[in-house]
């Protein structure tokens, strides 16, 4: 009897020491474990970069609003003339009446234009004619080489028929002529043109002829 209760204490005591050491060994793994765990994991240090955003403002420069024109300040019209006073002359110190000696110079001095005025073949009533014109000179050198040729002259006659003035126009051979035909036509005598059975002054072509 005294055999069989050693042997199941020594039992009990032996499964007690194994239960020690077991729960000793676990605990070991299990710390050992964590710590292993603990050295794989990395240590991740996050930064955190504290961005500031510059808010760029755009400065929006809005035109300055343009002047508006100041209206123009409407000159003052010059008054209109006294009708009455230019007409009545007045103001002017000019007479309203013209006296019937001022219309009587004016008429005289029309008279004195017309009796002047130069009319020419369209505008008279009676055209002049060559009443009179002395022989014709054919210049000896142009004769003896047997040249001809004409002079066209423009001659104002005067009222009472005479040669006042005469110019050359055209002549050909141009100078050969012309002083022939100048002579000539200054010894011409003309019936007058007539304006209203009034002799007047006229300007008149002629063409003078070498042969």
């Amino acid at each position: 009897m005294s055999k069989k209760f050693y042997s199941t204490k020594g039992n009990s005591a032996s499964a007690f020491f194994f239960m020690l050491l077991g729960g000793a060994l676990m605990i070991v793994l299990v710390v050992s474990f964590n710590k292993s765990v603990k050295e794989k994991e990395p240590v991740v240090k996050k930064e955190f970069r504290q961005i500031h955003a510059a808010k760029t403002q755009k400065q929006v420069t809005k035109p300055k609003p343009k002047p508006k024109p100041k209206p123009k300040k409407a000159q003052p019209k010059a008054p209109l003339p006294n009708m009455n006073s230019l007409l009545g002359g007045v103001s002017m110190d000019i007479p309203e009446f013209v006296n019937q000696e001022s219309f009587a110079d004016a008429t005289e001095l029309l008279k004195d234009i017309n009796d002047d005025a130069i009319m020419n073949e369209n505008t008279v009533d009676v055209k002049p004619k060559v009443v009179s014109r002395p022989p014709l000179e054919y210049p000896r050198e142009a004769l003896q080489n047997g040249i001809k040729g004409y002079v066209i002259v423009n001659i104002l006659v005067g009222k009472d028929g005479s040669v006042e003035i005469a110019k050359i126009l055209d002549s050909k051979p141009s100078g050969v002529f012309d002083s022939a035909a100048l002579n000539a036509v200054n010894g011409w005598r003309f019936s007058p043109a007539k304006y209203k059975l009034k002799p007047v002054k006229i300007w008149v072509k002629q063409k003078i002829s070498f042969k």
